[in-house]
């Protein structure tokens, strides 16, 4: 991975190994400039060693979400790289017929939008292997065909033809044989093939093996002369590996397609790795040659460079995502850093008075907490990089288990780099906490602190609530002009955050009750975010990605803290008065009430650290669990039961008849409706130019962009039940669109994806957008779109009629047209789809399995709808569950928080429990006391957290942008929010068990006698 949001990797290791030597050199000052205050610091580590793992295990929690999220980038880009690498070896460009857009999936497309004919293609590989940088050229000719083994008697519906020109394959050592000996197609006879080891697994093949493969209905044997490495030029193909490689001349014979290739494939010099260095100017020089040579109809892409950039995208963004959904548990991580100190110099505070009076300075308090709290940070950093690595190849394991039926082998890789950027910013992260959380306790009032009292109450607060009142007053308005300038939610929204706790500061300087003033703050910013959620403020039609998510977060989270800290007298008196009914819990439940009331800030800390885990899990599964029901529901199916899809070289132009003619029984299936589905590699849409505009205009949005496009057959249009989310006006129903469709031919429908915000866009890349109407518009005015085929130049407009429902999106995904437009169009479409309705009480399943063996030999797929829903559902679901895992790490900062505070509680308490004990409290009492004072802060945390990300889970179900999608009721899963909240509570609870018996084994003497 060499970027992070866009900055390279490199820059970003250099400016934090520059920030953690300014970290490292601040302490080193210490040392040599006060070395006594530093030992100071750092001989309270050993002292008291089980509170000291206790400390080191909250800080590197930071760390170690930091290192697992870049060990999972680097991982997905060694990936995706790697296996580009060893798929396409000596291939580093290609050409093939034009496309909108320059990328690696170009090879995916097995059937070509546009033959390059065979004396054009020799004429062009000549010239370019007498290109300077170039080591080889050599024509490809592929299509996809079902085999079977005639000995082992398996088959594979589905496996590619790969046919290169033997003579022209000098600078591609691509044949090689499993055991790596270098393999030649000339060596092949007419009816010998090489079979790749993945086919060959499917297989069972051996060489000497005889398979038969089937084109256009009708057999032909080979025999299997060697098992040869899954390549490109042995049949791979992105995704699905199973392949065999022949001569160009056999292959062409077998497809009947003389005089015909469909790619190109380029090597540079400088082998598989350095071949790409050059790619760049080599691509571009093959194209000023292509032109030379009257080839403007085709186009060199860098192909292999573009699968680079194309993983180090996805490795950048899925990196960025993990960052984005992990900074809840950073944040939660210094918080809790933050506490610790705080606690820290709470038990310190005699000895810091007294330090104090004999001449010392702010600073040099400073310098003995940052000195023992970069020797915890140095050491935590390290064990959370370790974590880190070690937690992300679990999660590794779990992602390669999840992506195995794309084929696509996850590798678990880490680099150094990452785990340097990893160590360097917890360090940073914590250091700054640190310095901050010093400063903070070095302002103490020195005879208060030599008395062991609490300094002066009541007094106003002081100048720096003065300065960031004003400067959230003056700072929140301008984000606030510039959310509603730009229509970004994030300014807009962070905007209102701030002016009202600006104007809360403000009002608690002049002199107003705290009380009143934060309780109506955040009952007033938890109000905002939960109308805001629901699409409410105006103005509307603001922007906001995941950012929301976070920001949503610590904004309520912060919000409902104060409420229940401010007024959690009247939530323990209750608890008080409960006691009565048990006389024998009363001391106890007194006790536990007054200690939290005392301590409102750490208890707000603590309350908030867990509040803010548990929200982001109960946000994650409501949301999760809400658009499982939605792309689970009845509206998926769109009316059909099975999908069948079709072998390009085996084209079957009615489905129901070929099955009757195979023995097939077909009184089950009412009805087939084809749906042909453009190339890949040629469709594109854009928004229509306005009138008048030139007709070469390539601007967004006028500029073409890949976007899958589908031809509706009469069937199609007149049987499914696919519904809309919105109509164009004068459409008052569903049926009038269809109505619509069948009779206009310059109508067309889209799905709710071409609006934007569907799924993580880890990859990048351009995708075209339809402007003119909302995800919750349920009307709009008709749209005039334009769709092209990139390579014969065939243009055609259209007008959007309807958006098709986020329920439905998932099966029927793309721009469908009417036959007539569609054919007029696309002249080489990539596959037909068969969507076929059976009869009531017919097995989808069974009647899947039925077609695909009645059907083996024609290489078609068949699935139930219902399963293929299922397995997309199951897939999103597992990763989101790796993400709630995640993010469930952030749960043990804050189970770690009340587990410090359980400890130092005890010891900052000593002698209130020995005069507890003295005045007859027993050790049960008092261990009962400590329990049930943590029990309340940690239910406090984990109600709140659940509370909050239930009430948005459902404004943003309910609210405008999801309303055409809605589904009847907001469902809350029950068993995972009480799941999330019992081991939150619990494990707290845990934590406090030991401490509470410490504290209720005090010997009242010791106890007394304490200092």
């Amino acid at each position: 991975m060499t970027s992070l949001f866009g900055i390279p990797m490199n820059d970003v290791m250099i400016a934090l190994l520059i920030l953690l030597g300014i970290a490292v050199a601040t302490v080193g000052w210490v040392v040599l400039r006060n070395r006594v205050l530093f030992l100071i610091g750092v001989r309270n580590i050993p002292r008291r060693r089980a509170q000291t793992t206790l400390i080191i295990v909250g800080l590197m929690l930071s760390t170690l979400i930091i290192a697992a999220a870049f060990s999972i980038g680097d991982t997905v880009n060694y990936s995706i790289t790697n296996e580009g690498f060893d798929q396409l070896h000596s291939i580093d460009e290609t050409v093939q017929a034009q496309a909108g857009s320059s990328d690696a999936g170009g090879l995916n497309s097995v059937v070509s939008p546009l033959p390059i004919p065979q004396a054009q293609a020799d004429r062009f590989a000549q010239a370019f292997r007498a290109m300077p940088g170039i080591d080889g050229a050599v024509p490809v000719v592929r299509g996809s065909v079902p085999v079977t083994d005639q000995r082992s008697g398996l088959a594979e519906r589905s496996a590619v033809v790969a046919g290169a020109d033997p003579a022209q394959m000098a600078g591609f050592p691509d044949i090689q044989s499993t055991g790596g000996a270098l393999l030649s197609l000339a060596a092949l006879g007419p009816d010998e093939v090489y079979v790749n080891s993945s086919l060959a697994s499917k297989l069972d093949a051996k060489p000497g093996d005889r398979v038969t493969v089937y084109v256009g209905g009708k057999p032909t044997t080979f025999t299997v002369k060697a098992i040869v490495k899954d390549r490109v030029l042995t049949g791979t193909v992105f995704g699905q590996p199973q392949g065999m490689a022949m001569s160009l001349a056999r292959a062409q014979e077998l497809f009947r397609r003389p005089g015909e290739v469909d790619f190109i494939a380029v090597s540079n010099n400088g082998g598989v790795h350095g071949g790409i260095t050059n790619s760049t100017a080599i691509t571009a020089a093959l194209n000023q040659k292509l032109a030379a040579l009257g080839g403007t109809k085709w186009k060199a892409d860098a192909t292999k460079q573009h699968l680079v950039n194309q993983a180090e995208k996805a490795a950048s963004g899925l990196t960025a995502f993990f960052v984005v959904l992990g900074l809840f548990s950073i944040a939660s991580g210094m918080l809790l850093i933050f506490l610790i100190f705080v606690m820290l110099a709470a038990e310190r505070k005699m000895e810091m008075g007294m330090t104090r009076a004999i001449g010392t300075k702010r600073r040099h308090l400073m310098q003995m907490f940052l000195s023992e709290g970069m020797a915890y940070n140095l050491m935590a950093a390290a064990v959370g990089c370790a974590l880190g690595v070690a937690v992300s190849l679990v999660m590794v394991r779990v992602m390669a288990a999840l992506f195995s039926q794309f084929n696509l082998s996850i590798v678990f890789h880490v680099t150094a780099r990452s785990l340097v950027v990893s160590y360097a910013l917890g360090v940073v992260l914590t250091f700054l906490t640190v310095t901050f959380s010093s400063w903070r306790i070095s302002s103490l009032n020195i005879v208060s602190a030599i008395r062991d009292i609490s300094d002066a109450s009541g007094k106003r607060p002081g100048r720096w609530s003065l300065a960031f009142g004003l400067l959230f007053a003056v700072g929140g308005p301008l984000l606030l002009w510039l959310g509603v300038a730009s229509l970004q939610a994030f300014p807009y929204m962070l905007g209102i955050t701030l002016l009202a706790v600006g104007l809360a500061l403000l009002a608690r300087f002049v002199g107003l009750p705290s009380r009143p003033v934060f309780t109506v703050a955040g009952v007033f910013l938890v109000g905002v975010w939960l109308v805001g959620a629901g699409n409410h403020l105006p103005p509307s039609g603001m922007n906001g990605g995941i950012e929301m998510f976070f920001l949503s977060g610590i904004a309520m989270v912060t919000a409902s803290t104060f409420v229940l800290v401010y007024n959690a007298d009247l939530l323990l008196l209750l608890l008080s008065f409960s006691g009565g009914a048990f006389s024998k819990l009363t001391p106890s439940i007194r006790t536990a009430v007054a200690y939290p009331l005392a301590n409102k800030f750490r208890t707000g800390m603590t309350i908030a650290m867990i509040s803010l885990v548990v929200f982001a899990l109960v946000m994650m599964s409501t949301m999760n669990a809400n658009f499982s029901r939605i792309f689970l529901s009845k509206e998926a199916l769109g009316g059909y039961d099975v999908q069948v899809q079709q072998n390009p070289n085996n084209p079957i132009p009615d489905l129901k008849a070929e099955l009757a003619k195979n023995g097939f029984d077909t009184t089950a299936i009412k009805y087939v409706s084809p749906v042909l589905v453009a190339n890949a590699r040629a469709s594109n849409v854009r928004m229509a130019p306005p009138p008048g505009a030139s007709p070469g205009i390539s601007t967004p949005p006028y500029d073409f962009a890949p976007y899958r496009t589908l031809g509706m057959s009469a069937s199609f249009i007149q049987h499914n039940a696919v519904t809309f989310q919105s109509r164009a006006d004068g459409f008052a129903t569903d049926a009038a669109v269809w109505r619509a469709l069948a009779e206009n031919p310059g109508y067309a429908v889209i799905d709710a994806s071409s609006l934007g915000g569907a799924g993580f866009n880890f990859g990048g890349g351009s995708r075209f957008r339809l402007r003119g109407v909302r995800s919750a518009d349920t009307t709009f005015a008709p749209i005039a779109v334009e769709v092209r085929d990139a390579a014969t130049g065939a243009t055609r407009s259209v007008k959007i009629i309807g958006i098709i429902t986020l329920q439905a999106s998932e099966t029927f995904s793309g721009l469908f047209l009417t036959q007539q437009t569609f054919d007029a169009a696309f002249t080489r479409p990539a596959t037909t789809v068969d969507f076929v309705k059976l009869a009531p009480g017919a097995n989808a399943q069974a009647a899947a399995k039925g077609i695909e063996k009645a059907l083996l030999l024609d290489g078609v797929q068949a699935d139930a709808l219902r399963t293929i829903i299922d397995q997309r559902q199951a897939l999103s679901q597992g990763f989101l569950y790796l993400i709630q895992g995640f993010m469930g790490l952030g749960l043990f900062v804050g189970i770690a928080a009340v587990g410090v505070i359980a400890f130092r509680t005890v010891v900052e308490r000593r002698q209130q429990i020995g005069m507890l004990r003295a005045i007859g409290y027993t050790k049960a009492a008092v261990a009962l006391s400590f329990v049930m004072e943590s029990s309340f802060i940690a239910l406090l945390g984990v109600l709140s957290g659940i509370s909050l990300g239930l009430l948005l889970a459902h404004q943003l179900i309910t609210g405008a942008d999801f309303a055409p999608n809605a589904i009847s009721g907001f469902y809350i899963p029950w068993l995972q929010v009480a799941g999330i909240g019992l081991f939150a509570f619990l494990a707290s609870l845990v934590m406090t068990i030991i401490p509470s018996r410490q504290a209720s084994s005090i010997p009242i003497a010791e106890a007394l006698r304490y200092e």
